[in-house]
C-alpha cells in the first residue's frame, strides 16, 4: 500500500503554503537500466535477486508559491526530503536489499513575465544524499554517485517587436561521481555550463520562424 496525503493554505489570494507527504514503492526490475543488477535491473536468471522486497520510498515537502506583477510571474521555494529504504546493494556477486539513503535539497523557481516583453523561465536546486544504512559499514554517510547535487537552469527571452523576438538560456550542473549506491569510483563528470541563445521571427498568426545557436 502507498499513500499520499497534503494541504494547501492561502494567506492572501496571490500567495500560498503547502505541505505535503508520500510513500512508493519500487519493486525488482522496475528501472531503466534492465540489465544492471547493481542499479536494481532485472536479471531473469537471478531467482534470488527476484525476491528481493520492493524498495520503499519516503517523501516530504514544504513549500510556498507567490504570484507576483499582477499574477504575471510565478515564485516558488520548497524544501524537500526522500529516504529510500530496501536500496539494493552489491555485495560481491551477490546483491541485497540493505541500503537506507537520503536526499535533501532546496528548490527555487521562477516563471513568467516581469514585463509584457520580457519573460523568465528557470530553477535552482541544490541537494545533499548520504548513505545511513549500509551492509558495509564504510559506505554509511557517503553521498550517492550518479547525482548532481547542485544544478542551475534560466531561460529569458524579450519581445522586440510583435515579430521579433530573442533569447537565450543557461544550464549548469556540478561535478557528478561515477559508481554505485554510495561507492563512487575515480570516474568524474566534471561541473559544467551550457549557453544557448535564439531568435524568432513570427511570419503571421500561424507561421513562426526560429534559428538557435546551442552550446555556444
Amino acid at each position: 500500500w502507498n499513500y499520499n496525503v497534503g494541504g494547501v493554505f492561502k494567506p492572501v489570494p496571490f500567495g500560498s503554503l503547502y505541505a505535503a507527504y508520500a510513500t512508493s514503492t519500487n519493486p525488482v526490475g522496475a528501472e531503466l537500466d534492465a540489465s544492471g543488477t547493481a542499479y536494481g535491473g532485472l536479471v531473469v536468471n537471478n531467482t534470488t535477486f527476484q525476491a528481493l522486497s520492493p524498495e520503499m520510498n519516503k517523501a516530504s515537502e514544504v513549500g510556498t508559491k507567490w504570484e507576483l506583477f499582477d499574477r504575471h510571474l510565478l515564485l516558488t521555494a520548497a524544501l524537500f526530503e526522500t529516504e529510500k529504504s530496501n536500496a539494493r546493494e552489491t555485495v560481491g556477486s551477490n546483491i541485497l536489499a540493505t541500503g537506507v539513503y537520503r536526499v535533501r535539497g532546496v528548490d527555487l523557481e521562477v516563471a513568467g513575465k516581469i514585463t509584457d516583453r520580457w519573460s523568465v523561465f528557470g530553477g535552482l536546486v541544490l541537494m545533499e544524499s548520504r548513505v545511513l544504512q549500509s551492509v558495509d559499514a564504510t559506505q554509511v554517510g557517503a553521498q550517492l554517485a550518479n547525482i548532481a547535487h547542485q544544478s542551475f537552469n534560466l531561460l529569458t527571452k524579450y519581445q522586440l517587436t510583435d515579430q521579433w523576438e530573442v533569447g537565450g538560456q543557461a544550464v549548469y550542473a556540478s561535478k557528478i561521481y561515477g559508481g554505485t549506491f554510495g561507492a563512487i569510483n575515480g570516474n568524474v563528470l566534471p561541473e559544467h555550463w551550457r549557453f544557448d541563445s535564439f531568435v524568432e521571427f513570427k511570419v503571421d498568426k500561424h507561421l513562426t520562424a526560429k534559428l538557435s545557436v546551442n552550446n555556444i
